[in-house]
């Protein structure tokens, strides 16, 4: 990949989450670092694919959504089409994209076939028309219950599909940690292929909150500042209701502020019911969370469910942390939270454990709790600059 017209096309997957998306803006965003010259279209099927800023030389592309709600289930979640209607549409746009743009290097994001083999198509027609091109496939550290994705990846052809179009495997993860290879069974000539390139998060990000923005939104500052966060949202209210009767029992001794943010993707009625719950405590209910990152480099605990990007700002800025993983569709949250919580990097509290007492007298004891400066076990945080680099040593 050289010359002043690079193109670099990243297809990512997310359904109904900022995960993937957030996380494949981090590797363009380390490829602009390295090549400003190249330019790179994103094909993002998340609803809130105009919800991040974009790198320099960067645009996307948004493709009808398809929502996981099983191990292979799918179905859409804003047209009344079948799932196989929307397919049929997202496979034609894959194909034009393909042939249209003609990219240098094509990284996919979670699955090498796509959703029911949407991409085999469009990666045919790569392979013919730009023999040159380079085409990379990106996995983020657990896919899955072991059992499930080998099942799956057998059945729809998903290994055929790496082993007959990639170059190379990008895996945003580290082997001690969980070593995703042996564990999904990779057959030789794709091990082969694989590098562990460490955990992804945002690099570019801005400084932490100033005491002067904590003070706009609690005039009445405490000492302590708690930041809980779901994510997307769209399954996080449980825990949060928990955390507001958590704080409510301590009231009026709470020793710190708390924001809460419900994410995009909650229901705007279960995001009234929150702020109007949060009334007359010390805790600021907020939406869109585009200050995220700044909470949470600000704060002195994080309260949040288990998804890639959140855990890997956990771990990058050293936070100390309370975890609840999501129980469903996938295992992946619950296997991630056993790995690292065993590490010591975060506690872990199950979502059926969850209690308002106790959820109370654990955020005390963190809050007391003091932490190293480099805790034992912090795997390698370096992912989006060595997955960067690998892409672009293969173009």
């Amino acid at each position: 990949m050289s010359g002043t017209d690079a193109r670099l096309l990243i297809y990512s997957q997310d359904g109904f989450g900022l995960g993937h998306l957030r996380r494949n803006l981090n590797v363009a965003y380390r490829v602009w670092r390295s090549r400003p010259e190249v330019s790179v279209l994103v094909v993002a099927d998340s609803p809130a694919a105009p919800f991040f800023a974009l790198p320099p030389r960067c645009d996307f592309v948004k493709i009808p959504t398809l929502v996981k709600v099983d191990s292979g289930v799918w179905r859409s979640d804003r047209l009344s089409l079948g799932h196989r209607e929307i397919l049929s549409v997202r496979t034609r746009m894959l194909e034009g994209l393909v042939d249209s743009f003609r990219p240098d290097l094509v990284l996919v994001d979670h699955m090498p076939h796509g959703i029911f083999g949407e991409l085999t198509s469009a990666l045919r027609i790569l392979r013919r028309r730009r023999r040159r091109a380079r085409i990379m496939l990106g996995l983020r550290d657990i896919l899955g219950a072991p059992a499930d994705i080998c099942r799956n990846w057998r059945l729809e052809g998903a290994y055929e599909a790496a082993e007959q179009y990639y170059d190379g495997v990008c895996i945003y993860g580290c082997a001690d940690v969980f070593d995703l290879v042996r564990e999904y069974e990779f057959p030789a000539a794709i091990a082969a292929r694989a590098s562990y390139c460490g955990y992804v998060s945002r690099e570019q990000a801005p400084p932490p909150l100033e005491d002067a923005d904590l003070r706009r939104m609690f005039p009445q500052r405490h000492d302590g500042l708690v930041f809980v966060t779901g994510g997307g949202g769209a399954d996080a209210s449980f825990f949060m209701d928990k955390f507001i009767d958590a704080v409510r029992l301590m009231f009026p001794r709470v020793p710190f502020d708390a924001v809460l943010s419900t994410g995009p993707f909650m229901h705007p009625e279960q995001h009234l019911l929150l702020r109007r719950k949060a009334k007359g405590l010390p805790i600021h209910v907020t939406r869109h969370g585009q200050d995220n990152i700044r909470m949470l480099r600000r704060a002195d605990l994080v309260i949040s469910m288990a998804g890639y990007n959140t855990i890997s700002e956990i771990l990058r800025y050293r936070k100390r942390a309370i975890v609840i993983p999501r129980t469903g569709p996938s295992a992946e949250q619950t296997i991630r939270t056993r790995i690292m919580g065993e590490r010591g990097l975060f506690t872990v509290v199950l979502a059926r454990e969850l209690t308002a007492e106790g959820f109370a007298a654990l955020i005390r004891r963190k809050l007391d709790e003091t932490v190293p400066e480099h805790p034992a076990g912090i795997p390698d945080m370096d992912g989006a600059a060595n997955a960067a680099e690998r892409l672009l040593a293969v173009s």
